[in-house]
């Protein structure tokens, strides 16, 4: 049993080495080796970092190391150094904690997502209808209704029950579809020459590109305020460029 404890308390060879001095009450490195069956130099190793901890000390007799073992009551003055330690170390702790929690939220500010198929799409309007914020972009209206369908215009509902505004650039060939004239909508028109499969949706500090194949279509959400400032200005150009 006082093995046991010793050894929560030190490594399994020091314990043993411990122990053997305690119970010899002093003797040389090969009679440890010899009672405890530990090598020699682990046994060298324990007895130095006992010394380290002021549970061993030694005397030179007739040129040879005897060690003793310091009184057990040193094991009580440890832990109370140990508790003493924990202390000063979760104080210094609490200090750096604000400037971690910082660290880590600036790493949230900034995330890439991937998304593929028809449920990837879905995330990204559902995302917008999350986020409760005006959205912008560009990108062909019809490719969106024909990949998504009636979700889509089950989409536009929602997002004009909750009073989400949208600024909105589609191909002139769209002009007059329903989706491109409903409440806290904004729209403009470019030239169908500039039509792409690719659309673009920039609403708070996200930017969605969004590709609309109907075989595998794929949507990124990239979460960063910077990107997505940098789009708003981009859009800002095309909007004043677009067509009423």
């Amino acid at each position: 049993m006082e093995e046991e404890i010793i050894a929560s308390l030190l490594t399994k060879n020091e314990a043993k080495v411990y122990l053997s001095l305690l119970k010899a009450g002093s003797a040389m490195a090969g009679e440890i080796t010899e009672k405890t069956g530990v090598h020699r130099r682990n046994v060298y190793d324990s007895i130095e970092r006992l010394v380290k901890k002021g549970l061993v000390s030694h005397v030179n007799i007739d040129n040879k190391k005897v060690f003793s073992p310091a009184n057990p009551e040193r094991f009580l003055e440890l832990m109370e150094e140990e508790r003493r330690n924990l202390e000063k170390k979760k104080e210094d702790f609490r200090k750096i904690l604000p400037s971690l929690k910082l660290f880590r939220e600036g790493k949230k500010k900034q995330d890439v997502r991937f998304f593929r198929g028809i449920g990837g799409l879905k995330t990204v309007y559902e995302d917008i209808l999350r986020t409760k914020k005006e959205c912008i972009g560009y990108g062909s209206g019809a490719k969106i209704e024909e990949i998504l369908k009636s979700y889509f215009r089950n989409y536009i509902k929602r997002r004009v029950k909750e009073k989400i505004k949208t600024r909105l650039i589609y191909e002139e060939s769209e002009r007059g579809k329903d989706y491109t004239k409903n409440p806290r909508s904004q729209v403009k028109f470019l030239p169908d020459k500039y039509s792409s499969h690719s659309s673009l949706r920039i609403y708070s500090d996200k930017t969605a590109i969004i590709l609309m194949s109907k075989e595998d279509p794929l949507a990124i959400i990239i979460k960063n305020s910077e990107i997505a400032d940098g789009y708003r200005k981009y859009f800002e150009i095309l909007w004043k460029a677009a067509w009423e």
